[in-house]
């Protein structure tokens, strides 16, 4: 053998190695490839699975809010009313146009709401909506018993004081609310 032939030869084996090796790198990208794609997509249809279940947990936490929002809106609406009507019994009371026997059932009811009330606010209200509504409420028990004269503008103050704290809490506006009339 000469030259020749042995360099033939080392030609003809690297030629069919780069070839098998052609081959070899050809196969091995596209099964690279394949198994990237099968794993995507994998991929993808466990986040689009985790999306939507937190799109779901999402919606229950937006309805619980909503209820719960709904629920404090009706109750501070409840405790508005009773209020309402014991200052509308007090100043009848004073302005002489409510009998004594009407003022004894106007407060009757009264206290009997107010109990109800502070347990519904118990439930939903923060400290500083009870600090104020206990404020305005032993301002009218002991109005109503005798034991302070009723003055308008102290039990304005208390039941602004409880109305902004109301505000506070369901988010309507932080800023405070004050009565600008003459009265």
């Amino acid at each position: 053998m000469n030259w020749e032939d042995a360099f033939k030869i080392i030609a003809a084996m690297i030629a069919s190695i780069g070839a098998g090796g052609v081959l070899v790198f050809a196969l091995s990208t596209w099964l690279g490839k394949l198994w990237a794609q099968r794993i995507l997509e994998n991929e993808k249809h466990q986040l689009a699975s985790e999306l939507e279940k937190t799109k779901r947990e999402l919606d229950i936490v937006k309805e619980t809010t909503l209820r719960f929002q709904n629920d404090k809106l009706h109750t501070y609406r409840a405790v508005i009313d009773v209020i309402a009507r014991i200052l509308a019994a007090l100043d009848s009371h004073e302005s002489g146009r409510l009998q004594p026997n009407e003022a004894g059932a106007r407060f009757d009811e009264f206290n009997e709401q107010r109990i109800r009330i502070y347990g519904y606010l118990a439930m939903i209200a923060p400290q500083d909506v009870m600090d104020a509504q206990d404020r305005l409420i032993d301002n009218l028990l002991l109005v109503v018993h005798g034991n302070v004269e009723y003055e308008w503008t102290e039990v304005r103050e208390n039941a602004l004081a409880m109305l902004n704290a109301v505000r506070i809490d369901i988010g309507i506006d932080k800023s405070p609310i004050s009565y600008n009339g003459v009265l």
